[in-house]
């Protein structure tokens, strides 16, 4: 079993019991011990549970509808697709480098998989994400400011190309609303194609994190065609045409597979 799989796993046997002993557990997934009780201490600094002697707690604040619109008050599912990619996702993140990560609920996941991590220097405009890595003093954080987007969770400046002028990024992360054979990536927000055209240009490497839900979809605004990201990280699961067609045009593409094989 993968560790992004054992880690979903023990969220979910928690989030059904809401306390278990690491005997128990470490039997239910056929781990040892210390497996456990070193996933139990990731899980607690990302604030999922509380560790007490020979098991944990689920932390009070953890439920099914776990985020909610800051502005609006409204819940936004757990999605466990969305979890897994920003696993994989910081595993392409080197310590002490530069990244972006852009708009969605998508970039949450990544920042909650970034709070174990220290000397990560992140420029974002979500709020999500500087909501979450604020609890990690050794993560410094950015903030774009600008035009407010309560329904994206973001802001946007006047002048994007002046905000970015003298930045430079080892690598950006950005989600899509549309994957389509025919259309490429689309999106339903303007000013995020915009952002991303901005960011990428000012980026070593560009990275889309995208779940399985977004593939044979199309939305308003194109992005680019299906090669356009330097590394696609997505789940395991998307059409066998899309797999052929990454590996066919040779776009590095990582999923919850390569997970053992990356290292930090």
């Amino acid at each position: 079993m993968f560790k992004v799989e054992r880690i979903r796993r023990i969220k979910e046997i928690l989030t059904d019991c809401k306390q278990i002993d690491v005997g128990t557990l470490s039997g239910l997934l056929s781990v040892s011990d210390a497996t456990i009780r070193n996933d139990f201490e990731e899980l607690e600094r990302e604030g999922f549970l509380t560790r007490f002697h020979g098991g944990a707690t689920l932390n009070a604040t953890q439920t099914a509808e776990e985020l909610h619109n800051p502005f609006t008050g409204t819940a936004i599912k757990y999605d466990k697709n969305k979890e897994e990619l920003g696993e994989i996702a910081v595993r392409l993140v080197r310590d002490g480098e530069w990244i972006f990560i852009g708009p969605g609920t998508t970039s949450y996941y990544i920042a909650k998989a970034l709070l174990s991590r220290s000397g990560i220097n992140v420029l974002t405009n979500n709020f999500l994400v500087a909501s979450v890595l604020s609890a990690n003093s050794s993560i410094q954080v950015l903030f774009i400011g600008g035009r407010l987007n309560c329904a994206g969770f973001y802001s946007f400046p006047d002048n994007i190309e002046a905000e970015l002028q003298d930045v430079h990024l080892d690598k950006c992360f950005f989600s899509v609303d549309g994957v389509d054979m025919d259309g490429g990536y689309t999106l339903s927000d303007w000013s995020i194609q915009e952002l991303i055209t901005s960011i990428a240009a000012k980026s070593e490497k560009i990275l889309f994190v995208i779940d399985c839900s977004k593939f044979n979809k199309r939305s308003f605004r194109r992005i680019g065609d299906l090669d356009y990201p330097d590394i696609l990280v997505t789940n395991d699961n998307i059409p066998t045409e899309f797999k052929t067609y990454y590996l066919e045009h040779r776009v590095c593409t990582y999923t919850s597979y390569d997970l053992d094989s990356l290292h930090l």
